[in-house]
């Protein structure tokens, strides 16, 4: 009776552990950034190179900072609790700088801050979700890419596309500009006389480059800057054009990696009067928001380190364009306070494997317990098999009737249930071999 209790006691533990860590992985917060420290995903260097505006995490939090091109002097731009402020551009005198705001709904409003940190202004509402944002060339405007909040929080179900908008610097005279609902528009950037906005658009086969003429008010879906050869043969992802018009910055992916499960990004460089293309980095991870600078032959960048896991390690690169020499540029930001390590390692602990190793134990023990004192050892397992195929049922009924991605995450649950049966199985078939 005592070996009984201590059965019944353990098998208790264990489903009281499972429950608890099922309930805790169900109602956490999934956002993997919510306590990291480091850099954002893109970067913006001043007109007169001398410093470098970035978003950064601290313990979650991000803000907008600004730098010395050498790393040093950080200074914290906005204070925002409850929001994350990212994606900053200087303005063509560098003395305010536009970026991106999103509130706890995942909405990004359009902000406008002087240099210094003061003069914070918000630009558009909850009612667009804005996702890219420059100034014009006089400096008094604001070129962006929006939609409809509304129609964001749709997803795939939505109907309506990003177009481009302008606004003044003080929040007024707001104006659609296009109104052709792009499936993507991304990475804006301005023709040397200001007269043009270049865009790029995945058309769902490659990542071309557009223009919009402000002249003429309409989309041009072959760009002047690009031959059509080019145009046409190459991808290109986040195109930045040299300040003096000359040559053409991007990433694309290798093509040694295409053919693997996991693509990486490198530079690129395209000269446009001679059309001569060379690749300027090698580094096999994934390369990001490059960004000219104004008065010296240099591009900065952010490598991922850490590519393609979350949250993203990104590390601040610069390279010359002439000698390829590449430099690593260490930010002197504010490192991590460190309090929230407890939960931080109750969160690693939680996940996919401990949950099946869990559910594995528990089940294996009642099983175990079943061969002894009721003879039914393999019942858990065949409850175990029936939960996996109602629920693989369940994935085609949800994919069908509310969405594909919950139907698909379904799918994987249930063959996670249906590889933890088969161990089970095993398990209690080797262990009445060795009871015997």
């Amino acid at each position: 009776m005592k070996q009984k209790r201590i059965l019944l006691i353990t098998i208790g533990m264990v489903f009281v552990l499972l429950t608890g860590t099922l309930l805790y992985a169900i109602l956490r917060d999934d956002d993997s950034y919510r306590y990291f420290t480091g850099l954002g995903e893109k970067i913006s260097v001043a007109p007169d190179d001398s410093e470098i505006a970035f978003s950064y995490f601290l313990d979650g939090k991000e803000s907008v900072y600004t730098a010395n091109i050498n790393g040093k002097d950080v200074k914290q731009i906005t204070k925002s609790t409850n929001r994350h402020d990212r994606h900053p551009a200087y303005s063509p005198d560098g003395k305010k700088i536009v970026y991106l705001s999103e509130n706890p709904n995942g909405i990004q409003s359009l902000q406008v801050i002087n240099q210094d940190g003061s003069g914070e202004r918000q630009l558009t509402d909850s009612e667009f979700h804005v996702t890219d944002g420059i100034f014009s060339q006089d400096g008094n405007t604001i070129f962006f890419v929006a939609v409809e909040a509304e129609e964001f929080k749709k997803g795939e179900e939505s109907r309506e596309g990003f177009d481009l908008f302008s606004i003044k610097a003080d929040g007024s005279h707001m104006k659609k500009l296009t109104d052709a609902d792009h499936f993507s528009m991304n990475h804006l950037f301005l023709s040397p006389d200001g007269q043009t906005i270049n865009f790029s658009e995945f058309d769902r086969e490659k990542e071309r480059v557009y223009s919009y003429s402000l002249e003429e008010g309409i989309v041009n879906e072959k760009t002047s800057i690009l031959p059509e050869e080019i145009a046409n043969a190459q991808s290109f992802y986040e195109p930045q054009l040299s300040p003096d018009g000359r040559s053409l910055a991007f990433t694309d992916v290798l093509k040694e990696s295409q053919d693997s499960s996991l693509f990486k990004y490198e530079l690129f460089l395209l000269d446009l009067e001679t059309q001569d293309m060379e690749r300027l980095t090698n580094l096999k991870k994934a390369v990001t928001s490059p960004v000219f600078f104004h008065n010296e032959n240099k591009i900065a960048f952010l490598e991922n380190t850490n590519w393609s896991t979350e949250p993203a390690e990104y590390r601040l690169m610069m390279i010359d364009t002439v000698t390829h020499d590449i430099e690593a540029v260490e930010l002197d930001a504010p490192p991590s306070a460190g309090d929230n390590w407890f939960i931080q390692m109750l969160d690693r602990a939680v996940n996919s494997l401990t949950l099946a190793i869990l559910y594995v134990l528990s089940m294996s023990l009642l099983s175990v317990y079943l061969l002894h004192y009721t003879g039914k050892a393999y019942l858990p397992s065949i409850i175990s098999f029936l939960i996996a195929i109602i629920t693989f049922v369940a994935s085609f009924v949800v994919a069908a009737m509310i969405n594909p991605w919950y139907g698909m995450g379904l799918g994987a649950l249930a063959a996670g249930i249906f590889g933890c049966s088969i161990i089970i199985v095993l398990f209690i078939f080797i262990y009445k071999l060795l009871v015997k």
